[in-house]
C-alpha cells in the first residue's frame, strides 16, 4: 500500500477511492507467514524487511499513508534507501515540528496505533475501522427515499437463475450511470456499520430498523439472502446490494437487455449458444457438466 497506488475518483465529494496495482497479491492464508522482502522503502513494514509477516504488514503501510497526508512528510526517512529502511526497523515515530500543532491528539493516537512495531500488538483491519477517529468522520448521511426504495427491491429481488443473475451483474456493472451507482454507494455505505465492504444480516436488520423504524423477522431476512446473496456467502457484497437494491423495471429495459444479449453474443449471430454461455459464466465441462443444460432449461 502506498499513496501512488490510491486514487480518487472525480466528482464533487471526491468520495469514490480506488485501489491499483495488485501486481505483487495473493490470496492470504491466515495459517502461513510470508517471507518475500517486497515493497517501497517509505512503506514496508519492519517485519517485512525481516522476512516473517502477515496482513497487519498491510496496517502498517496504512499508517504511513495517514501520516504523510496529515504533515505533508513520511515518519521514517533518509538520503538512500538503506538509510530509509534504517529508520524502519528503528521503528520510531515523532509528531514533533510546527506541523503537528493543528492535528487532533485522536488522529494522532489512531496513527500510533497503525504504527506499532509488534505485529502481534498492532490493530487488525476491523479494530483500526472501530478507531474513534474514523466513527467520528465516517458517518454517511443518505437520501431517505432512495434508501427506502433500495430496501423495498431488496426485499422483493428474484434471480434464482445463473443466466438471469450473470445479466444482471453485468447490467449492475457496465450500464449503470455514474449518478445512480454514486446514490446506491452511500446508500451501501450507510448500511455496512463495520465498513468491511458486505452487509450482514444484523446489518440488513438494523437499516430497516433506521429507515423504516420497525424490525424485520429473521425469517424475512433469511428468505431475502436465499434471493440476494448469489454465492451463498452468507454476506450481501456490493455487486449484490446494487443488482438487488435497483428497481426492477429500470433493470430489465429494453437498452439494458438489449446491451446483455449483446456481451453473450460473441459471435454477433443474434443466438445465444451454450458455448457462449460457457464462456461468459467461466463453466468448464469437468467442473459443472450439467449445468448449462440446467441453465437452458
Amino acid at each position: 500500500m502506498k499513496p501512488e497506488n490510491v486514487l480518487l475518483e472525480q466528482n464533487k465529494e471526491f468520495d469514490q477511492i480506488k485501489i491499483i496495482d495488485f501486481g505483487t497479491s495473493l490470496v492470504y492464508d491466515p495459517n502461513k507467514k510470508l517471507d518475500e522482502k517486497l515493497g517501497t522503502p517509505y512503506y514496508i513494514a519492519p517485519e517485512v524487511l525481516n522476512k516473517n509477516y502477515g496482513a497487519k504488514c498491510d496496517i502498517w503501510s496504512i499508517g504511513v499513508i495517514c501520516y504523510i497526508l496529515l504533515c505533508g512528510a513520511p515518519p521514517f526517512s533518509g538520503q538512500t534507501d538503506n538509510d530509509i529502511m534504517k529508520a524502519v526497523r528503528a521503528g520510531k515515530v515523532s509528531f514533533a515540528g510546527d506541523h503537528w500543532k493543528g492535528i487532533s491528539e485522536v488522529a494522532k493516537d489512531f496513527i500510533s496505533q497503525l504504527l506499532t512495531y509488534n505485529q502481534e500488538q498492532r490493530p487488525s483491519a476491523q479494530d483500526a475501522l472501530g478507531h474513534t477517529w474514523i466513527t467520528e468522520l465516517a458517518k454517511v448521511t443518505v437520501d431517505e427515499s432512495i434508501a427506502i426504495g433500495a430496501l423495498n427491491n431488496l426485499k422483493n429481488f428474484r434471480a434464482d437463475q445463473t443466466l438471469k443473475q450473470a445479466t444482471f451483474a453485468y447490467i449492475a456493472s457496465q450500464m449503470l450511470s455514474k449518478n445512480k451507482k454514486e446514490e446506491l454507494a452511500k446508500v451501501f455505505k450507510a448500511f455496512d456499520k463495520n465498513g468491511d465492504g458486505r452487509l450482514s444480516m444484523d446489518e440488513v436488520k438494523q437499516g430497516y430498523l433506521d429507515h423504516y423504524g420497525k424490525v424485520v423477522s429473521d425469517d424475512e431476512v433469511e428468505k431475502m439472502f436465499k434471493s440476494v446473496d448469489s454465492d451463498n456467502s452468507g454476506f450481501i457484497d456490493y455487486t449484490e446490494f446494487v443488482v438487488a437494491s435497483m428497481n426492477a423495471e429500470e433493470l430489465t429495459s429494453n437498452e439494458f437487455l438489449q446491451a446483455a444479449f449483446k456481451m453473450f453474443d460473441k459471435d454477433g449471430s443474434g443466438i445465444i449458444s451454450a458455448d457462449e454461455i460457457k464462456a461468459v459464466l467461466g463453466f468448464t465441462d469437468s467442473s459443472q457438466p450439467n449445468a448449462i443444460e440446467t441453465i437452458i432449461k
